[in-house]
C-alpha cells in the first residue's frame, strides 16, 4: 500500500509558494523526455498541443525528438510540465507527482534491482551524486532517522519552482516503490526553498 501524503498546510499548494526561473540552471533533457513520454500517453499530439501553450523557444525544443544526452534550461522543464497540467485538467499538483513518478521510472529503470527494500539507505546515500547527474544547480543530502525512514535535504537553488518540489514528492515515492519497501510508504516535503525556507526537506518513510 503506498501513501504519497499532502505537504503540510504551510506547503500545501504549490500555487502559494515562490517561483524564480533563469538562464543559468539546467537540467538533463532526459526528464523532459520522460514528462513527454507520460504526454503521449495520453495525447497522440502532445508536443503539437503543448507548444500552444509554452514560450517560443519551449515550442522550438518541441518540434524535434528530445536528445536525452544534453542540458536543457531548468525553466523550460518548468514551461513543459505546466503546460501537461493545464492540458490534463483538475489538480496540477496530482500531475506534478504523476511526471515525478514517470520520471523515477523511465531515467532510474534497472537501478533499483540493486537496492531492495533492505538496501533503500543506500540508495538515498546515493542521492547527491543522482542529483548532480540530472542538474547542475543545488546539492542533495541523506540522513537516516530510523530503521525504515529518512531524511533527503535539497539545498542551495538559485532557480526555483514548486512544480518541481512537488514532482520530487512522486519521483522519491516511485523509487521507494521500484525497491518494493514493505511499506506504507509515505513521503512528506516539511520545508520549502520557495516558501523562503533555507532548503527543501523531505521526510521519507516506508
Amino acid at each position: 500500500m503506498v501513501h504519497t501524503l499532502p505537504p503540510p498546510p504551510r506547503s500545501a499548494n504549490a500555487g502559494h509558494k515562490r517561483e524564480h526561473l533563469g538562464d543559468k540552471a539546467k537540467v538533463t533533457s532526459s526528464i523532459l523526455k520522460a514528462y513527454m513520454a507520460w504526454a503521449h500517453k495520453r495525447w497522440p499530439d502532445a508536443a503539437e498541443r503543448l507548444q500552444r501553450l509554452v514560450a517560443a523557444d519551449t515550442a522550438a525544443l518541441l518540434r524535434k525528438p528530445v536528445d536525452e544526452n544534453r542540458r536543457i534550461p531548468f525553466r523550460q522543464l518548468i514551461d513543459v510540465s505546466k503546460a501537461i497540467a493545464l492540458t490534463e485538467g483538475g489538480n496540477p499538483n496530482v500531475v506534478y507527482l504523476e511526471l515525478g513518478r514517470h520520471s523515477a521510472v523511465v531515467n532510474m529503470a534497472g537501478a533499483y534491482d540493486r537496492f531492495k527494500a533492505e538496501a533503500a539507505h543506500q540508495f538515498f546515500d546515493h542521492m547527491d551524486h543522482l542529483h548532480h547527474t540530472f542538474q547542475n544547480f543545488g546539492r542533495s543530502s541523506y540522513v537516516r532517522t530510523g530503521e525504515r525512514s529518512g531524511r533527503i535535504r535539497l539545498e542551495g537553488y538559485h532557480e526555483l519552482s514548486p512544480v518541481y518540489c512537488q514532482s520530487g514528492l512522486g519521483y522519491y515515492e516511485q523509487a521507494l516503490r521500484m525497491m518494493k519497501a514493505p511499506g506504507p510508504i509515505r513521503v512528506i516535503e516539511t520545508a520549502c526553498q520557495c516558501l523562503d525556507d533555507p532548503a527543501c526537506v523531505y521526510e521519507l518513510s516506508w
